[in-house]
């Protein structure tokens, strides 16, 4: 099972992955810290993408960024109102 033994292999050949068979004893923490990393950086975008929002045209149908763009918070522009017949 398993596909036979290990085979020799060069020691000095590098890899981005870790090279064969490589299994870090910190796989654990390591990709702890890069899951927080993704977070971080996906709600930082996030956050700036939702203030920087813009319509020039109300939504036909509700979308889902109606619920934190500020533009559909505090609309204080006349011509940015709901279509009358929906």
């Amino acid at each position: 099972m398993g596909g036979g033994p290990r085979r020799p292999y060069p020691k000095s050949v590098w890899s981005p992955s870790g090279g064969w068979w490589a299994q870090p004893n910190t796989w654990k923490r390591n990709t702890a810290i890069v899951s927080v990393g993704i977070l971080a950086v996906s709600a930082f975008l996030f956050k700036t993408s939702a203030e920087l929002e813009r319509r020039a045209v109300y939504p036909r149908v509700w979308i889902p960024s109606m619920l934190w763009a500020k533009q559909f918070k505090n609309n204080t522009d006349p011509k940015f109102q709901p279509p009358k017949s929906l």
